[in-house]
This record gives C-alpha cells, structure tokens and sequence, in this order.
C-alpha cells in the first residue's frame, strides 16, 4: 500500500508539468523538425514535394550569390552599428549614473524608449524621413537652402547601407544603456572610492575598473546582436516597400539591404517562387552561423580571460 500510494503522488507532477511539454512538442519542437524536413524537399504550392537530400544547401552554399551577398550586407551592418552601439551605451550610461544626473529613472526611460517601438513603426518612421519626395529631411534641407534639389537617400547602395545602419543603431541604442546602467548600479562604490583615494582619474577608472567589470555583459550583448543582425527583415523591408523608395525593391538598390531572412521569406512566399524547401534551408542556414558567430565570440572572450 505504502508504496502503490507512493508512486500515485509521483505521478502529480508529471501530470503538472504535461500541458507544458505538450504544448512546446506540437507548437516548437515539431514545427523545427517539420522544417528541417522540409528543407531536404523540393516543395513549392502547387503540392510537389520530392526529397532531394542536400541540394538545396549546396545550391546555396555554392551557386547562390544572393545568399551569400545577404549575409555580407548583415555583416557590413554590423560592423558598422556594433561597435558604435559598445561605445555610446557606455559613455551614456555612464553620464546617467554619474552624479551630474539626479532624475535617472526619467533618463534611462527616455533612452530606453525608442527600443519599445516595434520595428515596423521604426521602418515607417525612417521612411517618412528619408522619403524621397515628401521626406523630411529633403523637405527641411531644401527650405534650409543647404540643398537645391532633393536627394534619393534610398536610391543608391552606400546611403540605403547608412539608413539601415542608423535605425539599428538607434532602435537598439537604449537596450546597450539599460544593460550597461544596470551593470554600473551594481558596482560596488568602495571599488570607485578606493581608485580614487589612489589617485585614479576618471578615465583610468572608467578604463580599468568598470569595463573589465562590464565583460559579461558585453558578451551577452555582442551575442544577442549578432543573432539579432542576422535575423533582421522588418526594418530594411519597410523601407523599400514602394511608397518609400519610389518603387518596390526587393533587397533595396543592388540588393544593398537585402538579409538572410528577407530572401528567406521572398523564396517562400513570393508570388512567382513558393519554394518552401528553399526557405527552409536558408532558415536552417542561418541558424547555422548564428550558432557558429555565436560560440566564436564567446570563445573569443573566455580567450582573453585566460590570457590575463
């Protein structure tokens, strides 16, 4: 009896915890598999489904240059807003825990507000500035008389780079600053008190104490933005979705702004392609480096601590 009714109350949590492992089999985990499946096919609309095995990555590692040219304008993305980004959220961080600043809360929610905006509205947002015809800025240039004819900032390659770079950088800007605040708040102040007693200036304190100490989260940071970078479509694709641009431009002006997970959903769900097995691999293909960037940049850093 004592031990039927011991295995009775072993069941509870099982039971417990069962709608949870249901729910994540059927909504995630068979999703991810039925995907990878599906990514060994040639499926398209109209219902053919041939198993081809690997092709559709070799065709995208060897042959396809679109693929290859959207992972290069991610990583010219982010080299160009990454380290800006480590920069700036320092250095506002800093100014808002420093004592210049008493109203902090009220600070850190004005900077942190921009990375509430979803990216949608932020694609809107810059849209209407760099319109084209009825932007803002050409508007304000051309009054201004800095400029005698508007530009088409979203015509040419180098400037659609910028655009980009500058709406990542500021939609994630106040994420960097709410990490690095928080970091900083959570420095011990005798460390501070004991430098400076030394006679530490405020940029060998600055240097030596908070960003050793800041490693960690620039870690997570780095990782999270590089997963992030390469999952990024909505922003870039609302800029070039017609009104904005002038016309409709897949990838932007020779496919400038074009990203892994944008030709992912053109592949799939464009009216002249539908090859959800093509779509497929470049999902899968990009979960492979943003694996393997992701265990280069935490080796990386475990590197460094070894070597000190």
């Amino acid at each position: 009896m004592k031990a039927s009714s011991l295995s009775r109350k072993n069941k509870w949590p099982y039971l417990f915890i069962a709608p949870y492992f249901i729910s994540y089999g059927v909504l995630s985990l068979f999703p991810i598999i039925f995907t990878l499946y599906l990514s060994l096919t040639d499926w398209d609309l109209y219902g053919n489904r041939n198993f081809i095995g690997l092709d559709n990555y070799k065709q995208l590692f060897f042959h396809d240059s679109y693929f290859w040219k959207s992972l290069l304008n991610v990583f010219i993305f982010l080299i160009g807003y990454l380290p800006a980004l480590v920069i700036f959220g320092m250095l506002i961080a800093s100014v808002i825990e420093s004592k210049l600043i008493r109203s902090k809360t009220f600070f850190r929610l004005s900077v942190f507000s921009a990375y509430m905006t979803t990216p949608v509205a932020v694609g809107i947002i810059f849209a209407l500035l760099f319109d084209w015809q009825g932007g803002f800025l050409n508007q304000l240039f051309v009054e201004l008389g800095w400029m005698n004819q508007k530009i088409n900032w979203l015509g040419s390659a180098e400037s659609a780079r910028w655009i980009v770079i500058m709406m990542v950088f500021w939609k994630n800007l106040g994420y960097f600053v709410m990490f690095y605040t928080a970091g900083m708040a959570s420095i011990d102040r005798s460390i501070y008190e004991a430098a400076v007693i030394d006679g530490a200036s405020a940029k060998d304190v600055f240097q030596r104490i908070t960003m050793p100490l800041l490693k960690p989260i620039n870690l997570f940071l780095i990782i999270t933005s590089i997963i992030s970078g390469l999952q990024l479509v909505e922003e870039p694709m609302l800029l070039f979705s017609g009104w904005a641009s002038g016309s409709s431009m897949v990838g932007g002006p020779d496919g400038s702004t074009f990203t892994p997970i944008w030709y992912m959903f053109d592949a799939s769900f464009d009216s002249s392609a539908f090859k959800y097995g093509k779509g497929a691999s470049i999902a899968y293909s990009t979960f492979l480096f943003i694996a393997f960037f992701s265990i280069m940049s935490m080796k990386w850093f475990n590197k460094e601590d070894k070597g000190r």
